[in-house]
């Protein structure tokens, strides 16, 4: 089974965006939550008309000028503390006060990095399923593979499953990325990560 979200293009090139574009110092070194919630926004706005005010400027071109003014405003909202965001429900309170400051009720479904694969693989299929990504925390990680991703917040846009394995897609620093999800999803460590997506109520 394969499923893959039609993800935006920044200026028919980059596969959503890169906090590393900006020059600020903190926006490139912990701006990765603030683009996670960016790229989500630009998706919800794009896909569903009741959400068009998430994005302020057009979901359907979005040039890279405009997505680091977005990022700009986004990180007032989402930003990292000391050692980073590394809790999703600090993230969620953050998301859901720009979401209502923007004029948009939503709510937020959530699963933490302790779940089980099984709830785990439901949740990603599940919000790919009704065409939302998945905003993903990846803290430490015992396999090497994923040094590059760890202390990192990214979107999940696709899955791709057969029997018990299943690879996932996503947007990280302006490109396409994939890795093994149940490798990723089992960390080694006690202090873990987690996904959220947007409630399903909020896409009728």
């Amino acid at each position: 089974m394969e499923k893959e979200l039609d993800f935006f293009r920044i200026d028919d090139a980059y596969y959503g965006g890169d906090q590393n574009w900006h020059t600020h110092h903190m926006m490139k070194l912990g701006g990765c939550s603030a683009v996670c919630a960016c790229e989500q926004c630009i998706v919800l706005a794009r896909s569903f008309p009741a959400l068009r005010k998430l994005y302020p400027y057009d979901p359907f071109h979005v040039t890279r000028e405009d997505f680091l003014k977005f990022f700009e405003l986004m990180f007032r909202y989402i930003y990292p503390g000391i050692g980073g965001l590394t809790s999703i429900d600090k993230f969620e309170r953050m998301f859901l006060r720009y979401a209502q400051d923007a004029g948009v009720g939503l709510a937020l479904e959530k699963i933490d990095g302790h779940a089980d694969i099984s709830q785990a693989k439901k949740f990603v299929q599940g919000a790919i399923g009704n065409g939302v990504p998945v905003m993903y925390l990846m803290l430490k990680h015992f396999d090497v593979a994923f040094d590059e991703y760890e202390w990192h917040w990214f979107n999940l846009t696709g899955y791709e499953s057969d029997g018990e394995e299943m690879n996932v897609i996503f947007a990280t620093w302006g490109k396409r990325c994939s890795f093994d999800f149940v490798r990723a999803w089992n960390t080694g460590k006690f202090w873990r990560g987690g996904m959220l997506r947007i409630a399903d109520t909020c896409l009728k």
